[in-house]
């Protein structure tokens, strides 16, 4: 229970930021202004989980040896095409996926030939062919007024990100003349059944496709549907890096379109969905995926077997994100407590990292759930920057009237130096002579403009020289040297502090005889001895607050406040003790003035009145 008083707020201070960071981290979310982040948190994730074999599909790809043969001509021969198509007929695939655009008309012959081999490989008179829309509005064998029944059409088009990845696919695409089903969608829907209407039915009003469910192995379950809705985008589930889909040379395909041509009854073709298009490198149909450059035959291949195997990515919902975050940002207050802000930060968030990877890696493996586990990341980093602002809001609201700039700056860069220690150090005091009896003639207000004009000279000083103010003491100044920033010449600043502080004096009596006000006469004391620096205090319970204050204490504090008062006696105006002289050396000149017997201390100090200094001649 100690403990926890002793930090409860600090700890509740850190929740607090915590909770607020989550929530300014999921919002960030949520408006999409992380998304570039979480893209690539997703691709590691899709990098981490490994290659996959896919049984459903397979890319059968006109690659460079095909181009080289066909003379390197483009668009690609349709004569050719249709061999293509009728060497799949013969191996009995479930489906084609023609991943060529077919808008530009060619020779009649050829464009005629293309159409039979489409028409041929059909079933209840919708082709098994499944066509890259949209087909050409113009007449001809290839046009949309001669296949625009019997034929399925899908757009290849793929969205892609702002930096050139395609990570998600569109289901429903906007065409010419309304929407259209992706290519991938609709050659995944043919295999279950569906035709020219019925698809462009469901994609106009949001409804569901039947597509089929591949088990391993690749067998079909029966078709199940799969809500297919405008403006959605599905990330896609990459089964690894290109070429991971059995991939089939075009010429191969080609010649089992020869009537004499034998083929295996259990080839690697029958029953499996293909997918025809380039590969080459003229072809330009390339892309930037998570694994890497992938050809856009393989791109689709991925998005029909996400679709077969309803391997989904399910992204978690704000809440879930939030939740996560916040738990983790608790979890980190703790870290921060203990530890600085920016050390803590960085030691929360490579632990994040270290558990969050593997913790997603396993949740998106084992069910292709995407938890975000940059959220808790980014939020415990939010947390420690605020937390490092405020500390050191804190520090220079604390510290700002004892410190020099310079100074607070090194001390807030340094929180260490707040920790309680044992130090040497020099004790200044100073205390105007006859100031009670003088203030009595004063109104209040005169007092503290004299007062304030006193001090501001008294500060000047003593930030001069390194020293930090401990405490106001009605007209009294204590200031201590060699605290909080490590000072090798604490003694010798001390003094000099002193005698600019006497010269101060003397330029503000000067004024305030020309403007008819009173001399004011002071004495001043340094001790050189050891201390204990750092914060003092205790918790308040009436307020619930901590009263917290960084001071020095010791028998050291006790001399320099007698010799201080010894000014008056010996009518000098400053006095340092033997040991503070024996530090300065003869870089001071004083007048030895013997051992002096102080009010508490049973031993006698010995004094010296200062008469010059290095640095800061009186």
């Amino acid at each position: 229970m100690s403990w926890w008083r002793a930090r409860r707020a600090r700890l509740l201070q850190l929740w607090a930021v915590g909770l607020v960071s989550s929530v300014l981290v999921t919002a960030a979310s949520a408006l999409g202004y992380l998304e570039g982040w979480q893209a690539r948190g997703l691709d590691l994730l899709l990098r981490l989980q490994g290659h996959r074999t896919p049984y459903d599909v397979v890319v059968v790809a006109i690659d460079e040896a095909a181009f080289e043969g066909l003379g390197r001509r483009q668009p690609i021969p349709r004569d050719y095409l249709a061999r293509v198509i009728r060497g799949l007929q013969r191996s009995g695939v479930a489906a084609v996926g023609l991943d060529v655009t077919l808008g530009t008309p060619t020779t009649p012959a050829d464009d005629a030939a293309l159409a039979r081999a489409i028409r041929d490989f059909s079933e209840d008179g919708v082709s098994r062919v499944v066509v890259a829309g949209p087909l050409g509005a113009v007449g001809g064998p290839l046009g949309a007024r001669a296949l625009g029944r019997a034929v399925v059409t899908g757009s290849p088009q793929m969205p892609v990100d702002d930096d050139g990845f395609i990570r998600h696919v569109a289901p429903v695409v906007p065409a010419r003349d309304g929407v259209v089903a992706a290519l991938g969608v609709a050659v995944a829907a043919r295999v279950g059944g569906a035709d020219p209407m019925t698809l462009l039915a469901a994609v106009r009003t949001g409804g569901t496709v039947p597509i089929p469910k591949t088990r391993a192995g690749g067998t079909m379950e029966a078709p199940a549907p799969v809500a297919v809705r405008a403006g959605d985008l599905w990330p896609i589930n990459y089964v690894g890096p290109a070429r991971s889909f059995l991939t089939v040379p075009s010429d191969v395909v080609a010649a089992l379109a020869e009537p004499d041509a034998e083929i295996a009854a259990d080839n690697p073709l029958r029953g499996r969905i293909a997918m025809l298009g380039g590969a080459f490198q003229d072809s330009r149909d390339f892309y930037q995926t998570p694994h890497g450059l992938m050809a856009g035959i393989e791109v689709h291949a991925n998005v029909i077997h996400m679709l077969t195997t309803r391997r989904f990515i399910q992204p978690s919902s704000w809440v879930l994100g939030f939740g996560v975050s916040a738990l983790v940002v608790l979890g980190a207050s703790l870290v921060l407590l203990a530890m600085k802000p920016v050390r803590g930060t960085l030691v929360c968030a490579v632990g994040g990292l270290v558990v969050g990877v593997p913790a997603a890696w396993l949740a998106f493996d084992r069910g292709g759930y995407w938890i975000d586990f940059l959220l808790p990341v980014l939020a415990t980093c939010v947390m420690g920057f605020f937390t490092d602002f405020l500390a050191r809001r804190r520090m220079r609201d604390q510290f700002s009237r004892y410190l020099s700039k310079d100074l607070l700056a090194r001390v807030i860069d340094d929180a260490s130096s707040l920790r309680g220690e044992r130090r040497v150090v020099s004790v200044l005091f100073s205390d105007l002579r006859g100031y009670t009896t003088l203030s009595e003639a004063m109104t209040p207000e005169a007092i503290t403009a004299h007062l304030n004009e006193y001090f501001d000279a008294m500060t000047t000083a003593i930030f001069a020289h390194q020293g930090m103010i401990n405490d106001f003491i009605g007209d009294a100044v204590m200031a201590v040297f060699n605290v909080l920033i490590a000072d090798p010449e604490h003694a010798l600043h001390a003094v000099q502090a002193a005698a600019a502080m006497d010269r101060a004096l003397t330029d503000l009596n000067q004024r305030w005889t020309a403007r008819g006000l009173p001399l004011l006469h002071m004495g001043i004391g340094i001790h050189t001895g050891s201390v204990f620096a750092g914060n003092v205090g205790g918790h308040d319970k009436i307020s619930g607050r901590d009263k917290i204050k960084y001071t020095v204490i010791g028998d050291p504090v006790n001399v320099a406040a007698r010799v201080e008062g010894l000014n008056k006696e010996l009518g000098t105006t400053i006095l340092i003790t033997a040991e503070t002289y024996a530090v300065v050396g003869d870089r001071v000149r004083a007048k030895d003035r013997g051992p002096m017997h102080v009010k508490g201390r049973v031993e006698e100090v010995r004094v010296y009145e200062v008469l010059s200094v290095e640095g800061g001649v009186r």
